[in-house]
């Protein structure tokens, strides 16, 4: 986007102001700092700049420290730097500012994912010649970025049951399918104009990987999905809940693979396959229900009349409780005492003799006074998950998951904008 002439004069007054504090640097180190690779709004970004990410790319990922190595990464991680400038200078308009705890914790999570020890990290970094502020400073962008699109974007995404309903129709559709545990690097395309450029850093970054880069340590650096924090790291996945395009291409990956890059709708995916778990055939015992009981005692040595008289109290409660709620109103107004609710169990786990009536039981309807040692028994069942259901992600599972996708769709687009409107020299 073009800048006025007042606009642009006064970004130069300000950009000239940093170059003067880059000279109380070291000679070679000033030098660097003094090469200045892009402008982005008042601030500038540095050769030392690119190099330090570079260093902690390449010697955290063990790629060959190679000059075409480097050339062949420095196109993404010029832009990751751009991008990262742009979502400071929004949180510094917003007034967010992130708490060093935060950043403590995030650093901390690193170190478990590399194996570092607790409090090493400092010491890793220098052993590898590589300046810990560029490390905090891509650690404090993705946590300000994320707040940001927390407070800004949260409130207007509205996920309906009509959403939850096709998704998780989807995923069962696919349910007796090998569930995959995967990682990711997205690429994202949101425009015509990024096709070309996305393919190709999407390609560059495949070739690494095959080279034997570290995968979650590209994915943090170049990733553009949620997962970027973690890793890549996605957890188990079942079939139907990726982009269907991804789906297709990874029925057929192996475990211990890496995806070739997949045009999905949204961009580019490299995908890790790190295992496969072939769902275990399962049986109605397996079903899992929610049971609830109301039971009506007998006393010691009681006679046929008085069991007659706690079974028709039995068959009153069949016959007039109506759902979950109603069945517990009525055990507390009789007030007995071993009445309630019995927990979520699998059918194989109950005795013989209620399992035989739990199963054909339907949600929400009593059954018929069960006669036992100590009294009468009357169970309704207020849920029931088949074999199947138990496998597969809950309700809030799946729109936890709808919410993130439209948050990084949203979140791209703020960027994107924020990009369109700033003022950016890029000299490489």
């Amino acid at each position: 986007m073009r800048a006025s002439f007042v606009s642009r004069l006064l970004r130069f007054s300000a950009f000239a102001g940093a170059l003067a504090s880059c000279l109380v640097f070291a000679p070679a180190r000033a030098q660097q700092t003094l090469n200045i690779i892009a402008v982005v709004n008042e601030e500038a970004i540095s050769a030392y700049d690119l190099e330090q990410r570079l260093n902690l790319i390449i010697r955290g990922s063990n790629l060959p420290d190679r000059p075409e190595v480097r050339r062949n990464l420095a196109p993404q991680v010029i832009n990751a730097l751009v991008e990262e400038a742009l979502q400071l200078q929004e949180a510094k308009r917003l007034g967010i500012n992130i708490p060093k705890s935060e950043t403590s914790a995030a650093i901390a999570m690193i170190e478990r994912q590399n194996r570092i020890a607790a409090g090493g990290m400092d010491a890793f970094l220098a052993e590898r010649g590589i300046d810990k502020r560029t490390l905090n400073r891509q650690i404090e962008s993705s946590l300000a970025w994320a707040t940001i699109v927390r407070r800004q974007f949260l409130r207007t995404v509205n996920i309906t049951e009509e959403d939850v309903n096709k998704s998780l129709d989807r995923v069962k559709a696919n349910a007796d399918k090998p569930r995959l545990l995967l990682a990711e690097i997205f690429i994202a395309v949101d425009s015509p104009r990024d096709e070309a450029a996305a393919r190709t850093n999407a390609e560059r970054i495949h070739a690494e990987l095959r080279r034997g880069a570290n995968f979650p340590q590209l994915a943090r650096q170049f990733s553009q999905a949620a997962s970027a924090s973690r890793g890549g790291d996605l957890g188990w996945v079942l079939p139907g809940e990726l982009d269907p395009e991804v789906d297709k291409i990874l029925a057929n990956q192996p475990k211990d693979s890496i995806s070739p890059p997949i045009r999905g709708g949204a961009g580019y995916y490299i995908m890790a396959v790190r295992d496969r778990r072939v769902p275990s055939p399962q049986s109605a015992t397996d079903a899992v229900v929610s049971l609830r009981q109301i039971l009506l005692p007998l006393p010691a040595g009681a006679g046929p009349a008085d069991v007659a008289s706690q079974k028709q109290l039995g068959e009153t409660i069949q016959a007039t409780a109506r759902g979950c709620a109603d069945f517990s109103s009525i055990a507390r107004e009789l007030g007995a005492g071993m009445s309630g609710d019995l927990g979520r169990l699998k059918l194989g786990e109950l005795p013989q003799d209620i399992r035989a009536t739990v199963a054909s039981l339907e949600v929400g309807t009593a059954s018929a006074p069960i006669v036992i040692q100590n009294g009468v028994r009357v169970l309704m069942v207020c849920d029931r998950q088949s074999p199947q259901d138990t496998s597969l992600p809950s309700r809030e599972e799946i729109e936890r998951r709808i919410t993130l996708q439209r948050l990084e769709l949203r979140a791209r687009r703020h960027l994107r904008d924020l990009r369109d409107a700033a003022f950016l020299d890029i000299r490489v």
